[in-house]
């Protein structure tokens, strides 16, 4: 199987007030979550951050890596509020400005050629498991406790239902089966760990590709947004008869207001 690259619509959460006065029911959840990423079209303003991704190739059979490349980035994101965005089209863009790979200075516009890189997961997963379409496409499971967490959590179990969701790789879109878990904040009910196992139609068990976001507090401008600081994935492929794998860790820091020359760090790094 190749590395693929994934694209999704977009979409983020911002960070809302509240308390848990009693364990949520699933649909007290998910509207509660629901509510927070339709927030997140109307508040999260333009901004930048630091971006850090590193993509290794493992060897199989003994772990060893045969080649790693770090590229860091200045990562922006711009809200759509087209007329298309209001009719559920795009409403987030993604864009990058590679600064150097390697430590080495970079001059060109695109990632170097063989790294495994994964494209959209910093926002998209998010919002086509608890966007507006998210209901008719995956089916829940009830919350639940998250008994071994290092802080208060709920956990949703998904699954897809139907064969409705696309990828898009070099050879074109093509329908997957995911399931995954959502751990969420019982007071703002704010996302604070997803993790999803992609399965492109026709593909072996071995061959899905596992997608974790992980999410923390942090100051943009004015108001506070809980946004994505750590995005992992890996692939699997087989190379002249030698299994190997590939292995993406995004890491995403400094976020600030777009169009503002100081940098605002995590509001809390340990939550």
């Amino acid at each position: 199987m190749r590395f693929t690259s994934i694209l999704f619509a977009a979409g983020l959460l911002s960070v809302a007030a509240g308390a848990a006065d009693a364990p949520p029911t699933l649909e007290q959840a998910l509207s509660r979550i629901r509510n927070n990423v339709a927030a997140f079209e109307n508040r999260l303003p333009d901004f930048v951050c630091k971006e850090k991704i590193t993509s290794q190739t493992v060897a199989e059979q003994d772990g060893r890596i045969e080649k790693a490349t770090v590229i860091v980035s200045t990562f922006t994101g711009r809200q759509n509020h087209s007329a298309l965005s209001k009719l559920g089209g795009l409403s987030f863009k993604e864009e990058r400005q590679i600064e150097t790979v390697n430590g080495a200075r970079w001059k060109e516009k695109t990632m170097p050629p063989g790294v495994f890189h994964l494209g959209g997961g910093y926002s998209s997963i998010l919002v086509m498991v608890f966007g507006s379409k998210g209901d008719a496409n995956y089916s829940f499971s009830p919350a639940a406790p998250d008994p071994g967490g290092k802080e208060p959590a709920y956990v949703v179990a998904f699954a897809t239902k139907n064969n409705k969701q696309k990828i898009k790789g070099k050879d074109g879109s093509q329908s997957f089966q995911a399931e995954g878990r959502a751990w969420f904040d019982p007071a703002s009910f704010e996302i604070i760990r997803l993790e999803q196992r992609i399965m492109p139609e026709g593909a072996e068990p071995e061959d899905g590709l596992p997608v974790t976001v992980e999410y923390r507090p942090v100051q943009i401008g004015e108001n506070r947004f809980r946004m994505p600081v750590r995005v992992s994935a890996s692939a699997h492929r087989t190379v002249a008869g030698m299994a190997e794998r590939g292995e993406y860790v995004a890491e995403y820091s400094d976020y600030r207001k777009y169009g503002s020359s100081s940098t605002i760090q995590y509001s809390n790094v340990e939550k």
